[in-house]
């Protein structure tokens, strides 16, 4: 019987592919039974006993094979199933806290920061001091204007926000209690243009009041704060504010800017008067005067120009 030896290997080659762990014995008796019935010569028999072996060869290795991968060894990338991965952004750490962006002369803003200015000007930017609700656009808008620094105590805060032509003084309302103070615009040094850089250790930019005007005031009234705020030198770290009543106030210094306010309580007739303000001066970290303003007038605020 003719036997196309090359078709045999081929066949041979395909059935070692596609073969599956088998008994060995039972494989054996299979090919017997078949020579029985074919009546196959030694030599086809040889050939078919090899065959097996190979067979058997092959399916041992790839069995030996997958059984080296133990349970507990982690899967490669052609046995590992496929797992959803999270993304990138919900993995990663959370980000440092962002900034705005920077306005040459000022403080640089943490984006909290810059969010209590727009808490500031509701309406988009400073109004005019005799109407909330009129904006007044010639003196920039909110992303022009910069957090510079606050006073804080146990009734509210007053803070200090500034652009490079002016800065507004706010007082937030607090919900329920009181009602926030309107955004009024003040150049630097009281006179238009305004103004940022700082001629010597000290100015004082604002002598004003700050009322807190709430819902439902107690027998004192409406919060009344006399607020002095203004710019110092690099080297100041804290200014000291004097009245002639011999009352004092320190305030510190942040990156060139200072804000301090105290209460002022009305007299018999219901009403105010500002107190006389003595002297402002700037101290270095060492105790050092580094310089002082005198005879401060009475500032409130709002600019006048020839637009007003």
């Amino acid at each position: 019987m003719p036997v196309d030896e090359r078709a045999v290997a081929e066949a041979l080659t395909r059935l070692a592919d596609r073969a599956r762990p088998v008994d060995p014995e039972l494989l054996m008796a299979r090919v017997l039974r078949r020579r029985t019935r074919l009546r196959w010569p030694r030599w086809g028999l040889a050939m078919v006993a090899a065959a097996c072996v190979v067979a058997i060869t092959v399916v041992a290795l790839r069995t030996h094979d997958q059984l080296a991968v133990s349970p507990a060894s982690p899967p490669t990338a052609s046995t590992a199933p496929a797992v959803p991965t999270a993304s990138a952004s919900s993995t990663a750490s959370p980000p440092a806290t962002g900034y705005v962006p920077d306005i040459p002369g000022l403080p640089r803003n943490t984006i909290p920061q810059f969010a209590t200015v727009e808490d500031c000007m509701p309406k988009g930017g400073p109004v005019h001091n005799m109407d909330g609700d009129r904006r007044l656009p010639k003196y920039g808008g909110v992303k022009d204007y910069r957090w510079l620094g606050e006073a804080k105590d146990k009734l509210g805060v007053t803070r200090l926000v500034g652009s490079r032509k002016g800065f507004v003084l706010c007082t937030p309302g607090i919900r329920l209690v009181s009602y926030p103070t309107d955004p009024i615009f003040s150049y630097w040094g009281q006179d238009p243009p305004g103004k940022l850089a700082l001629r010597g250790a000290l100015s004082v930019d604002a002598y004003s009041g700050e009322m807190q005007s709430e819902i439902d005031p107690g027998r004192d009234g409406d919060p009344y704060f006399l607020v002095v705020a203004g710019r110092a030198a690099p080297r100041a770290t804290r200014v000291e504010v004097e009245w002639v009543d011999g009352r004092k106030m320190t305030v510190n210094v942040r990156n060139g800017f200072y804000v301090g306010r105290t209460r002022m309580y009305p007299n018999q007739k219901n009403g105010y008067r500002p107190v006389l303000l003595s002297k402002v001066t700037a101290y270095d970290s060492g105790g050092q005067a580094l310089g002082e303003v005198k005879r401060i007038a009475w500032r409130p605020m709002g600019a006048i120009d020839e637009n007003d």
